[in-house]
């Protein structure tokens, strides 16, 4: 079978489509380079002819990313070509599947012991357009709304009236809507303790992101020992063996009661926008030492896999 291709089998193949990936996927490049690990870069002008072309072998790889996806209808119809063809994934799509219901996370990381904000979970609009009052006491006063599957949306406003979850549910009208208490984090060195945590294959990456601005700036050796960060990374190691993911990014807070939570469970596909060319994108030292993490688990990897 192998006698009939006369080009061995790329170590990875990248999908993408987001022009603002672009940068992302050079550095992945030039991290894969570096390593003596051979790519296939598949982008926005290539996917209409993937599934044929991965079926009918010109496309050969022995791993997976796959960062258009999500986006769903044409996006995800290569998914089961891939399936077929590509022996080991970055991100399982099953994996990911799961980790996008919030529910799913919301219980599994309670029965391991983490901490997270209370939550309710109302029908989707659909399902029930006229939906009685439900009693937020629980929450506190001040809750956020989210659809059940949807990522994030930038700078979320709490909301305390019945009114508002109403008004909001409908934009995601075949989504169960989910209520989360919301978490006002302390103050560290005047800075809010609100931190997204970036995992590549077994690494943890810790950033301060404040939570209105969305700021990003890298956790320091010095900022890890004053402020005893280093659970930032224990707990991030716990949720990436939760869900079995190589590639995501969480956000955890530490709240005005001394507690830990993590209120954004599992983030994947990541923006890796550099902080470079956007504001609020993530550091471009931590997206290059993503890229460096993951071409050094796909050359672990690629030397296991014969097709």
């Amino acid at each position: 079978m192998t006698a009939s291709h006369p080009h061995p089998p790329a170590d990875l193949l990248v999908l993408w489509a987001w022009e603002y990936d672009a940068d992302f996927i050079g550095l992945l490049e030039d991290a894969c380079r570096a390593r003596g690990v051979t790519t296939t870069i598949c982008g926005p002008d290539d996917l209409a002819e993937l599934t044929e072309r991965l079926d009918r072998g010109e496309l050969r790889a022995k791993i997976g990313l796959d960062r258009i996806w999500d986006w769903g209808g044409e996006y995800e119809r290569h998914v089961p070509a891939m399936q077929r063809n590509i022996p080991l994934m970055v991100n399982d799509y099953a994996r990911v599947r799961h980790a996008w219901n919030k529910l799913n996370m919301h219980a599994l990381l309670i029965q391991h012991g983490l901490y997270v904000p209370y939550l309710i979970i109302i029908p989707s609009y659909e399902e029930q357009p006229s939906l009685p009052p439900v009693d937020l006491t629980p929450l506190g006063g001040k809750f956020s709304v989210k659809g059940l599957h949807s990522g994030g949306s930038g700078v979320l406003q709490p909301a305390t009236r019945w009114e508002d979850v109403l008004r909001q549910r409908k934009e995601w009208p075949s989504d169960q809507t989910i209520l989360q208490a919301w978490v006002e984090p302390k103050l560290l060195g005047g800075r809010r303790a609100w931190f997204r945590v970036f995992y590549a294959c077994g690494s943890t990456f810790p950033c301060w992101a404040d939570d209105r601005t969305h700021v990003h700036e890298p956790v320091t050796p010095q900022d890890e020992a004053r402020f005893q960060l280093g659970i930032l990374r224990s707990m991030t190691q716990q949720i990436a063996g939760l869900c079995g993911l190589n590639l995501f990014s969480t956000e955890i807070a530490l709240d005005q009661r001394n507690i830990w939570q993590v209120c954004d469970y599992v983030n994947e596909p990541c923006d890796y926008r550099l902080k470079s060319t956007t504001p609020n994108g993530v550091p471009d030292e931590v997206v290059a030492a993503i890229c460096d993490r993951l071409a050094g688990w796909v050359k672990r990897q690629a030397r296991f896999i014969s097709i």
